[in-house]
């Protein structure tokens, strides 16, 4: 078991569980997803194809940038391969009901995830995304982890503010 984290999607954020006066147990997988996926990454130096497609800005300190916060983790200067996902970086993209926006995240949830498969804590994952049929733009999400050795899935539900997160 892991410490428990509930998501609020109206705040877009992540906290802790109390319980009996004591800290609240978990689903160590949710907590792994959820860390993965709302921390924030390093943004990378170069972008990909679908990066641009959706207007995703260069890496703050990249050439051209005359921002200077990528964001990350200190601790990722040592790592091979940084924590967190890039959906920080979304802020910065118009919605305009674009279905290259929910590709877009999909694709970088599972670069957020993708640890999960190579340390064989997961045989696969899968996301989801959608827009909310709501008033407030806000990006929907499911993701979806197969069991190794198994054909056992777990699903988990989120969604994050598309505006307003300052």
């Amino acid at each position: 078991m892991d410490v428990a984290i509930n998501w609020n999607g109206a705040q877009a954020r992540g906290d802790w569980s109390v319980q009996n006066s004591d800290l609240a147990l978990g689903n160590p997988l949710q907590s792994a997803i959820m860390v993965s996926l709302f921390s924030d990454r390093v943004a990378p130096d170069t972008l990909s194809n679908l990066d641009k497609a959706v207007n995703i800005s260069a890496a703050p300190d990249a050439a051209g940038s005359n921002h200077n916060d990528r964001r990350g983790w200190w601790g990722d200067t040592f790592a091979q391969e940084p924590i967190g996902s890039r959906l920080w970086q979304l802020q910065r993209v118009i919605k305009a009901g674009q279905t290259s926006v929910l590709r877009e995240a999909e694709a970088i949830c599972q670069e957020a995830l993708q640890w999960l498969i190579d340390d064989g804590v997961v045989a696969s994952v899968s996301i989801d995304a959608s827009w909310a049929k709501n008033t407030t733009p806000t990006l929907q999400f499911s993701v979806t982890v197969t069991e190794p050795g198994t054909n056992s899935t777990q699903q988990f539900y989120f969604s994050w503010a598309w505006e307003d997160l300052t």
